[in-house]
């Protein structure tokens, strides 16, 4: 059975969580999402006061967490914001124009209708359709430009990797799986080039080096003299991003960490 404690965080907050007790559990594990808040997930069996004294150990990383997902909570919202008339994608040194226009159908669709200018058809007057046919155009948009980005970098620093996947999610720029496979977000469109390069050698990386780990950090550093800068840079790179393209509840992927 689940129980409730509290820990009192350095600047004086108190944040209330729940312990989990697992079977499966071979060591204490914390999960913190911006939606659920703090979760402990610990080894059935294991003292409460141990558990305690474990996540208390971990305050600075949890204060830390939580002001992150503080500077993001407005994103998770239900209500989203009013659909666009025209956005910039800095990635790209583009700005795009929004037409809308009723067709017959209950559908919505969006396209380019010429250099500069997005074409958004069918039942028009639902906002949220508009929003999601909008990110659909953002993710092959993205689809066309980011693959060629990556493999651009990977032949110029001689890594490889398997395929690419392009994916609109809400808290991972990239990643990368054990068998080379990098994911992308296609929300990268709305960021500068020099971070955009940034998480491709990032994710790249990955390739060599699963983890974090120092040797992770002096691969990416060879390959990006300046990642210590960009990569404090990309802590607050999601307020370039407007609010329709993030997901609605119907669409949003599941709660993952808030990470590179």
């Amino acid at each position: 059975m689940s129980r409730h404690a509290h820990i009192d965080l350095p600047d004086g907050r108190q944040l209330n969580y729940e312990i989990r007790p697992s079977a499966k559990a071979r060591s204490l594990r914390l999960k913190m999402t911006a939606r659920e808040g703090l979760t402990v997930i610990a080894p059935k069996g294991l003292d409460e006061r141990q558990v305690v004294e474990l996540v208390t150990r971990k305050r600075d990383w949890i204060a830390a967490k939580l002001d992150q997902f503080e500077e993001v909570r407005h994103l998770l919202v239900d209500k989203m914001s009013a659909r666009p008339e025209a956005f910039d994608l800095p990635m790209l040194a583009e700005t795009w124009q929004v037409e809308y226009r009723t067709t017959k159908g209950k559908t919505v669709g969006a396209r380019t209708d010429q250099q500069g200018r997005v074409l958004v058809y069918g039942a028009v007057t639902d906002d949220e359709r508009c929003k999601a046919a909008l990110r659909r155009w953002l993710a092959r948009r993205a689809k066309e430009i980011l693959i060629s980005w990556l493999e651009s970098k990977a032949a110029e620093s001689g890594m490889r990797f398997s395929r690419v996947v392009i994916k609109n999610q809400r808290t991972r720029w990239g990643s990368c799986s054990a068998d080379g496979v990098i994911s992308l977000n296609a929300k990268l469109l709305f960021l500068p080039p020099k971070l955009v390069r940034y998480v491709l050698t990032h994710e790249l990386c990955h390739t060599l080096e699963r983890n974090h780990t120092s040797r992770f950090w002096s691969h990416l550093r060879q390959f990006e003299p300046q990642t210590d800068l960009l990569h404090g840079r990309m802590r607050d790179a999601w307020k370039l991003v407007p609010v329709w393209v993030h997901q609605t509840q119907v669409e949003k992927e599941g709660a993952e960490p808030l990470e590179l």
